[in-house]
């Protein structure tokens, strides 16, 4: 194999230490995590979950119209023209392939749902109701420590760096070290590359910060993604724990799951009254916390709530 082929091979391989390779990787696997959040029931003729889910994850609100054929549509829209309380009273959208194309009124032929009850703004700032956010925070962390772990890994293929005397040098010295990230054994059989080729030895790092550390730790940020949209990933050292523990620890999650359905439920009704739809949403129910009684001893024998 040349050192063409070697490159090309390269160019088609993810590379793992580019962060934002990993970026993306990382945002729409938690993305689809989160699109799962939230089951939609009766969705009307025209729209479908994936862009309720879409619009409420990306915007933050979801807008609803109904097209010429009376088919309702869920565009990814555009809300404007504030009144006194700063709430949007308008929508538009840009959407080649709908030709009925206008500026839509909020409360009159066009009804938005929100993701959160904070809706669009708090007094006159822009609030963060969607998920892009929140998504985007923990897929960073984790494609900074991915991007760590395949550049430690390949780091500790060699022991030293390589310094060459001139570029055709230097070329044929990369060429050994593609092959080499790549997996393969590489041979040089110029001896003059040898004569006109150094190392120097790669200062040694803490040995306590080991491949095992970075796994670990992408490990927990993933554990504190799902423990806040409201997965528990609790694992005390005792066998059971009470009900007043669990709702402690739901206390503190960073997405409030339950204002979200709320806050989905009530533009659902607005969107219902205004075009005889009938829909609803409820929470996935793999991500709800079910207390599941599984002992009948008494909260006055543990001295607590009822064990779960």
């Amino acid at each position: 194999m040349n050192h063409k082929e070697v490159k090309r091979r390269l160019k088609t391989m993810y590379d793992g230490q580019k962060t934002e390779n990993n970026y993306w990787f990382w945002f729409w696997k938690l993305y689809n995590i989160v699109s799962d959040v939230f089951e939609y029931f009766n969705i009307p003729q025209g729209t479908n979950k994936k862009s309720i889910t879409d619009n409420l994850i990306l915007l933050g609100y979801c807008s609803f119209i109904k097209l010429k054929d009376g088919t309702i549509f869920t565009p990814f829209s555009h809300i404007f023209d504030y009144d006194k309380y700063y709430q949007p009273r308008k929508m538009v959208y840009a959407n080649p392939r709908i030709t009925d194309y206008k500026t839509y009124k909020i409360g009159e032929n066009c009804e938005v749902v929100y993701n959160t009850t904070n809706e669009f703004r708090c007094w006159n700032l822009k609030t963060d109701t969607g998920f892009f956010t929140f998504i985007s925070k923990y897929a960073r962390m984790l494609a900074d420590l991915e991007s760590t772990i395949s550049i430690y890994t390949i780091n500790n293929r060699s022991t030293s760096y390589p310094v060459a005397d001139d570029m055709s040098i230097a070329e044929s010295i990369k060429a050994f070290f593609d092959k080499l990230a790549i997996g393969e054994r590489a041979v040089i059989s110029d001896n003059s590359i040898i004569e006109q080729f150094r190392t120097v030895e790669m200062g040694k790092a803490n040995l306590k910060d080991g491949i095992n550390d970075w796994l670990i730790a992408r490990d927990k940020v993933l554990e504190m993604f799902f423990r806040d949209i409201g997965v528990r990933m609790y694992n005390p050292k005792k066998a059971q724990v009470t009900e007043d523990e669990i709702e402690v620890n739901n206390q503190l999650l960073v997405i409030s799951i339950d204002d979200c359905l709320k806050a989905q439920n009530e533009g659902f009704e607005r969107v219902n009254d205004m075009f005889g739809t009938k829909l609803k949403a409820r929470i996935n129910p793999k991500y709800s916390v079910e207390k599941t009684n599984v002992s009948r001893e008494t909260s006055e024998k543990k001295g607590g709530g009822e064990n779960v």
